[in-house]
């Protein structure tokens, strides 16, 4: 091999382990983005129970069914 090769190659490895870095940042933001969604559905679901509750409350106090 000439030194041209072997930088070439020397090159090519480098931004292949750049790339897997990225791809690695890439992985850990979804994952965490992943964890907020479930997180803001919990929240949402809870609200809604919240507000069923509050509805049915409203329903006996005023005696409709």
């Amino acid at each position: 091999m000439t030194d041209l090769y072997m930088f070439d190659d020397a090159d090519l490895q480098d931004k292949v382990k750049e790339l897997k870095k990225e791809l690695k940042q890439i992985k850990d933001d979804k994952f965490r983005g992943e964890l907020d969604l479930e997180k803001q559905i919990d929240t949402l679901k809870t609200q809604l129970d919240l507000k069923d509750l509050e509805i049915e409350m409203i329903r006996k106090k005023y005696g409709k069914k």
